[in-house]
């Protein structure tokens, strides 16, 4: 038995969209684990009326921050689209909420001139409020769900700080019916959610079903605090939650949490 991997036989749902959940499913096999991906989450460009706008001012601004992978990406696809050359059209500074924001920056060809010690919004909020962190004129591309905090606290500083909403989030309904079916044959022994969204889309389902009934032997995994708030807002457990807020740090806790049930 003490050879065993550490996930050997668990059943594991991962809920995060299909081309992010690729590397954590292959993890969770190398560690005896079954993945289901099921992604609850997609994401698609915007493009509205403001963003000539913004293409337009991007030299005014002294720094850019990204708060999500996603919005790296889609603001860079955006420039890509419009043949905007960012090594000419881009003088600001940049700043990111995470690890996995910065990678994504990088390898756009850029690096992260400021990273919170702790990878949320709030934590970013604290360096604004504590003056580690300051701007006169912000961009923030980002999601149509994506909090307003930051910008509110630097304007409350007196800073200039745009939001440009460059994508949005959707609930891909061809997963519906994947996810009615694992639920229905009670396999599941994990649930890995990475965002408020990921829950509201799974227990939209779970309602419109009626298949609350198969929760209860599931252990329910959390990627940071915000995430957990949103499953204890529809009564849900939170079994695990890592420290620090990564897919990473995510998986070594679920393996930490099932090594302490056997011992």
């Amino acid at each position: 038995m003490g050879g065993s991997l550490p996930l050997a036989g668990k059943q594991i749902l991962i809920t995060r969209g299909q081309k992010q959940a690729t590397g954590f499913a292959a993890e969770i096999e190398q560690l005896g684990g079954t993945p289901h991906v099921v992604p609850l989450i997609a994401f698609q460009p915007v493009h509205d009326q403001r963003e000539e706008e913004f293409l337009r001012r991007l030299e005014m601004f002294d720094w850019v921050i990204f708060t999500s992978k996603n919005g790296v990406d889609f603001f860079f696809q955006i420039l890509s689209e419009r043949a905007i050359k960012p090594q000419k059209s881009l003088l600001a500074k940049f700043a990111v909420v995470g690890a996995k924001t910065e990678q994504a920056l990088n390898k756009h060809g850029f690096h992260a001139d400021f990273v919170p010690d702790r990878y949320t919004a709030d934590e970013f909020v604290r360096c604004i409020q504590n003056g580690r962190f300051r701007a006169e004129r912000a961009l923030i591309p980002k999601g149509n769900l994506s909090k307003e905090s930051i910008a509110r606290a630097l304007r409350s500083t007196g800073a200039s700080a745009e939001e440009w909403i460059v994508y949005e989030t959707i609930f891909p309904k061809e997963s519906e019916e994947k996810l009615v079916s694992l639920l229905n044959h009670d396999i599941l022994d994990v649930a890995c959610f990475t965002s408020p969204s990921t829950v509201r889309h799974f227990m939209r389902v779970v309602e419109e079903h009626q298949l609350k009934r198969h929760l209860t032997r599931i252990l329910f995994a959390s990627i940071g605090p915000v995430t957990s708030k949103e499953l204890r807002q529809y009564r849900l457990p939170v079994h695990i939650c890592p420290g620090e807020y990564t897919m990473d740090a995510l998986l070594e806790e679920i393996c930490a949490f099932f090594k302490k049930e056997e011992t």
